[in-house]
């Protein structure tokens, strides 16, 4: 398999953060993107605020490739901005099919990665997202993880994985984290 990355960011349509349907929207993108992305073998990480998305594709060329036209039709977000597209040797999100930070993010992550108070991607490099995504994912605990492609196989003969392991060993993480 060829493995590729693409990164990107968009703008949320929804009219505000009190529109009704966002919470419905949201809910939508990630059973949809669970079920979309387990089935072509795609993995990677959602990071969503009021006004934009940002998101990591990893897997085979073709699926991410795919996987991102079907995002670029979607009516719910607009402007889309490829950062970065690119061969990689391994996956950074492999444990899970998609993750979504929704809340408020720490201070200090935020201004490891952002130039400002808020989220802003268009002044954000590849690099700088990517280790934001990553990060937010490892520090927050409300992330919602899926399973990993293969994983649900839905004949109910064995356990069904939802957390990667880095997920389970979020608290040696963060306490390895804390003692640097």
């Amino acid at each position: 398999m060829y493995l590729f990355r693409l990164i990107y960011y968009s703008k949320n349509v929804a009219a505000h953060s009190e529109d009704p349907k966002l919470r419905a929207d949201l809910k939508n993108i990630l059973e949809s993107a669970k079920r979309n992305n387990m089935a072509s073998g795609v993995t990677g990480a959602l990071l969503f605020n009021q006004t934009y998305f940002a998101q990591v594709l990893e897997g085979d060329r073709k699926a991410v490739t795919e996987t991102f036209c079907r995002i670029v039709k979607d009516p719910r977000h607009s402007d889309h901005v490829i950062l970065d597209a690119c061969a990689i040797e391994q996956r950074r999100f492999a444990d899970w099919s998609m993750c979504f930070v929704g809340q408020p993010v720490s201070e200090e992550v935020q201004r490891r990665y952002c130039t400002s108070n808020e989220f802003l991607p268009m002044k954000m490099t590849a690099d700088s997202l990517l280790g934001f995504v990553e990060e937010l994912i490892d520090v927050t605990p409300a992330a919602v993880r899926t399973n990993r492609p293969g994983d649900d196989t839905g004949n109910g003969a064995g356990p069904k994985r939802v957390f990667g392991e880095r997920a389970l060993n979020r608290d040696k993480i963060l306490q390895e984290r804390a003692a640097r």
